[in-house]
């Protein structure tokens, strides 16, 4: 029992875990699991309480049992005695003084961080003000190598995020291009498939290793791939640099991730074997975000703050080269708005950097959040006078394959100027031969150097330089593109094995040939990506980032959009299948949004509406409109009428239509049908350049229990993504391969394309 007394008010806490939860500064997500203080005074009492309690508490009591976690289990049985002796006598407040004070320099930081365990650590930022957080991580210092060093003083990388909705090489190029001119990519050039496909993920791979060996970047690639198609990838002799993996703070969030600390060990001992880094071995690449446990339901009553800062011991255990929070990339049921959001990066921030993590942060949104890029350039800010290691660095702010928004080029290298940062030692020498640096160590691209001529596409066609805006690099103002145009342009379809990317075999490594101007005109066509935008010194022009604010409108706009299920059912009725039309638990939109619980489960009468048509499926089809009815009713109809004639013989259930739905919610139809598969169809989040992508989740025996471990997922259904015909094959593909396997998720890749990855 734990207590505190205001005014002569006594506050009690019966645990850790709600002493913890308790005094965690007010979020949506510790609201929606019912865990946060009632009131601003009990959260202050909680705070009181906590700031007394003696750091050793720490090692008697956990938030997760020992006996059933074994992240637990990783941060007691590793805890480091020798390195928390200096500290031993103190309690949280008195750690948080000294964390302040002078005597707490980036040396004795370094030694203390494997005595100090994720709850300390959140403990301490809980009773921590922003300037704190800000001052106490930047003493730290963690420092990590592969090809190049990360986290230096003075240093701020970059990740070059160049996705792509369809992993078009010839558009992720042009991407590629875009940011290396701006000086992103030496964090990582690190790409987030569109698909679990492991022949486009080997393809991508072969693709960065060409572009690193051909250009000599001392750099490092990735593709973000589950580590299980990693390790395979691996076995295939592809060029793995690092390992990717989403990881989280309980076992059970792990486990809904498919993973667990057994096999991130397997994959970082084979990428180990490799050999591959040229002046470090730390091999391994995590994401984390507050909220992903809470999100799979493997909370267990602890706060999502708390909850983060133990993934950070998770990835501590396997000396990575980068880990960064995504601290605002699930949506405002667990982080509200831009204040909620930069408390948590913050937080997320000196947690990692204290415990002696290599911490970046994605510092992004949502488009049903309540936060926008005013939000974003404050966070980014506040990080860069942090100290933190690396950002990330996405053409034009907006992620056209994950549909959400996050920091630019144009952003890092705003604050590389602002504040004095540098890219890492070995890639700043390298812009520096490629002319890509003023007299000021500036990087201001005038001109194309000439090895970069081996990014441009063989396809593409000599075009006339574009005008040059400011100081030389992009495109004039609009150039009569609209705005509308540019979300309704199509991205191409995945180019055939012959003729995928391949570099000009005119630009040889040294840099033979003559420098010029960039065909931007002509690779925009082979990306919706905003790339080559105009620059007024390190910042936009004014005219993209009007743009940019236009789409950002549009797309909230989107989220609002309702659903017309009658239209939506008389679109669906030509394909010969009732169409029931229910609704989930959530009764309107801003339940939707805020109560994720709700949209899981059915509406109270649902259940009646479907049990006269309950039979002996092997498939049910469910459509929900989920963050963009737009989507749904644009392309549910088609995508069906693709896949279901793929499907002859198959005992297919009435189509269901299901007003504020989510994922699982596709999981209690096909429970009432008696399905044994389900194949939910639901609108994505609307992004600026795709109000309209649709996703589908593909679930084998779906019950109470299934985690997102064990659906697969097509992103990005559209015209401009993937298209109908490639997605009705893809859902036809899988359901066959569910149904023969029973199996789905992880262990069950999308293998539309093996004949590309046959040994030779």
């Amino acid at each position: 029992m734990y207590a505190s007394t205001i005014d002569s008010h006594r506050y009690t806490f019966p645990d850790l875990t709600t002493l913890l939860a308790k005094a965690t500064p007010l979020r949506s997500g510790d609201q929606l699991a019912g865990i946060a203080a009632e009131s601003g005074e009990e959260r202050v009492a909680a705070q009181y309480a906590l700031a007394d309690l003696p750091l050793a508490t720490f090692l008697s009591e956990t938030v997760v049992p020992y006996e059933a976690d074994e992240v637990t289990r990783l941060i007691v049985d590793s805890h480091d005695k020798a390195a928390f002796a200096p500290i031993a006598h103190l309690t949280v407040g008195g750690l948080r003084d000294w964390l302040l004070s002078d005597a707490a320099t980036t040396e004795k930081l370094t030694a203390l961080a494997p005595g100090v365990t994720p709850e300390m650590a959140a403990a301490v930022a809980k009773i921590s003000g922003l300037q704190d957080l800000m001052v106490m991580a930047a003493k730290c210092s963690v420092v990590t190598r592969f090809r190049s060093t990360i986290g230096l003083p003075g240093r701020l990388a970059v990740r070059l995020q160049p996705n792509h909705p369809t992993d078009d090489p010839r558009g992720i190029a042009a991407s590629i291009l875009d940011g290396l001119l701006l000086g992103a990519g030496d964090a990582v050039i690190g790409i987030n498939p569109a698909t679990d496909s492991p022949v486009r993920a080997h393809q991508l791979l072969d693709m960065l290793d060409e572009i690193r060996e051909k250009l000599a970047i001392p750099t490092q690639s990735c593709v973000l791939a589950h580590v299980t198609t990693t390790l395979e990838l691996i076995r295939r002799r592809a060029p793995v640099d690092l390992v990717f993996q989403s990881i989280a703070g309980t076992q059970a969030a792990n486990r809904s991730f498919g993973i667990d600390l057994a096999l991130l060990g397997e994959a970082r001992a084979a990428a180990l074997a490799l050999g591959r880094g040229t002046i470090g071995d730390n091999v391994m690449y995590f994401e984390t975000g507050q909220g992903s446990a809470l999100s799979a339901g493997a909370h267990h009553g602890v706060d999502q703050q708390t909850l983060e800062a133990r993934a950070y011991a998770v990835a501590r255990a396997f000396a990575p080269l980068l880990v960064n929070t995504v601290v605002g990339f699930i949506g405002p049921e667990y982080l509200y708005d831009g204040k909620q959001i930069t408390r948590a990066g913050l937080e997320d921030h000196f947690c990692g950097k204290l415990m002696g993590v290599p911490m970046g942060v994605d510092v992004c949104y949502t488009n049903h959040a309540e936060a926008d890029q005013d939000d974003m350039d404050a966070l980014l800010a506040l990080l860069v006078a942090a100290g933190v290691s690396y950002v990330m660095g996405v053409p034009g702010a907006d992620d056209v394959m994950l549909g959400y928004q996050s920091t630019s080029f144009h952003d890092a290298l705003a604050m590389r100027d602002l504040f004095g940062r540098r890219p890492a030692p070995e890639f700043e020498a390298w812009l520096a031969r490629q002319g890509l640096m003023d007299a000021q160590h500036r990087i201001r691209p005038r001109e194309l150097p000439a090895r970069f001529q081996a990014l441009l596409p063989q396809a593409t066609a000599p075009l006339s330089p574009p005008p040059l805006v400011g100081e030389g690099y992009a495109r004039s103002a609009r150039e009569g593109e609209s705005q509308q145009a540019h979300e309704q342009a199509a991205s191409p379809s995945p180019p055939s094995p012959a003729s995928a990317f391949a570099l000009r075999a005119s630009a040889d490594k040294s840099g033979g040939g003559s420098a010029g101007a960039v065909p931007w005109p002509s690779l925009r066509q082979l990306t919706p990506a905003r790339i080559g935008l105009a620059r007024a010194g390190a910042s936009l022009a004014t005219a993209p980032a009007l743009d940019f604010r236009l789409a950002h409108a549009r797309a909230r706009d989107a989220v609002q959009a309702p659903l017309d299920a009658a239209r939506l059912g008389a679109d669906l009725a030509p394909l010969g299948l009732p169409v029931l039309a229910v609704a989930s638990a959530a009764e309107d939109r801003a339940h939707y949004l805020m109560r994720p619980d709700l949209g899981r489960r059915l509406a109270p009468d649902a259940a009646a509406m479907l049990a006269p048509h309950a039979g002996a499926y092997d498939v049910a089809f469910v459509v929900a409109d989920g963050l963009s009815a737009r989507a749904v009713q644009t392309h549910a109809a088609p995508v069906l009428a693709a896949v279901l004639p793929q499907l002859a013989g198959w005992r297919i259930a009435p189509l269901v239509v299901v007003r504020h739905g989510r994922v699982a919610v596709g999981d209690a139809v096909a429970a009432a049908l008696g399905a044994h598969c389900v194949a939910i169809l639901i609108g994505e989040r609307p992004g600026l350049s795709a109000p309209d992508s649709m996703g589908a989740y593909l679930t084998w025996q779906p019950g109470a229990q299934t985690t997102d471990a064990e659906r697969n997922c097509i992103s990005n259904i559209r015209p401009g993504g993937i298209g109908y015909a490639d997605a009705g094959h893809k859902l036809a593909h899988l359901l066959r391969a569910m149904r023969a396997r029973q199996i789905s998720g992880v262990r069950l890749k999308d293998e539309t394309e093996q004949r590309l990855l046959e040994d030779p």
